[in-house]
């Protein structure tokens, strides 16, 4: 369920949640710090939330540097 289907609403997928954790995103986070977030404004699961970190990381968007997450444009 990365990308929305007619099956699959564009908030409760891969792809959809990547998206809302980019509004998230400040510099020199760390991964706990954005999951705090996430978790107090969003609803998405721990599991999600990883999967959605990985796509972001896949696609290049995201690097994990001496536990600091670096964003790219």
């Amino acid at each position: 369920m990365i990308a929305p289907n007619k099956y699959v609403q564009t908030s409760h997928s891969i792809l959809g949640q990547a998206a809302e954790i980019l509004t998230l995103r400040r510099s020199g986070m760390s991964i706990s710090s954005l999951w705090d977030e996430v978790k107090a404004k969003k609803h998405i699961s721990y599991e999600r939330f990883i999967l959605s970190l990985d796509f972001l990381y896949a696609v290049g968007l995201v690097d994990l540097h001496e536990g600091t997450l670096l964003w790219r444009h």
